[in-house]
C-alpha cells in the first residue's frame, strides 16, 4: 500500500488513473481527455452544415435516381430493334450503381466516330457490346467504363464511374 495525502493508504498507483487508457483510446493527455471545450456549446456537426455538402450529396442523390430511371425504362414499354435487356443484365447494371457507377446511353454513331479516332474495329450495322466496350475503354480509359450492354432501341447502355480525372463524366453529346 502506497501513503498517499494525509496519511491515507490507498490500492491505485498512479499508472491507473489515465496513463494506459491513453494508449488505448489514442488521447496524448494520460490524465484525462484532450477536450478543450469539456462542458462548452454543442458544435453544429448535427444541425447546421456546409449548404455545398447538401448539394454534392444532392448531386449524387440525383445521378443514382436518373441511373435507375433508365434501367427502368429498358425494362417497360414495347422491344425494340435490339431487344430488351435481360434481367440478369438490369441486376448487374443495378449492382454497379449501388457500388457508385452512373448509368449512361451512347449511340451506335458516336461510338462508330470515337473508334475511327482510337483505331479499333466497330461496325455500325452489327455491333456488339464487346467492341463497344472496347472503344469506349481505348477512349476513356478501362478503370472508367465498367460494363456495356445493348437498350431495347439499339445504342448502347454503359456503366462509367461518376468522375474521370477529377471532374464529371458526361459523355458528349
Amino acid at each position: 500500500m502506497a501513503t498517499t495525502y494525509k496519511n491515507r493508504t490507498s490500492s491505485r498507483s498512479r499508472s491507473t488513473y489515465g496513463g494506459f487508457s491513453s494508449y488505448l483510446f489514442g488521447s496524448s493527455n494520460p490524465w484525462g481527455s484532450d477536450n478543450k471545450k469539456a462542458g462548452g456549446k454543442k458544435s453544429k456537426k448535427n444541425g447546421g452544415g456546409n449548404p455545398t455538402a447538401y448539394r454534392t450529396c444532392c448531386n449524387n442523390f440525383e445521378q443514382k435516381i436518373n441511373s435507375y430511371k433508365t434501367l427502368c425504362s429498358q425494362a417497360q414499354g414495347t422491344t425494340g430493334s435490339c431487344g430488351k435487356p435481360t434481367p440478369a443484365t438490369l441486376n448487374s447494371f443495378a449492382n454497379w450503381i449501388n457500388k457508385g457507377a452512373i448509368i449512361q446511353t451512347v449511340s451506335k454513331a458516336q461510338v462508330s466516330r470515337w473508334a475511327r479516332t482510337t483505331n479499333k474495329n466497330f461496325n455500325p450495322r452489327n455491333p456488339s457490346t464487346t467492341a463497344c466496350k472496347n472503344v469506349l475503354a481505348a477512349k476513356f480509359g478501362r478503370n472508367c467504363i465498367k460494363a456495356v450492354a445493348c437498350t431495347k432501341t439499339g445504342s448502347f447502355m454503359v456503366a462509367t464511374t461518376p468522375t474521370i480525372n477529377g471532374r464529371s463524366f458526361c459523355f458528349p453529346k
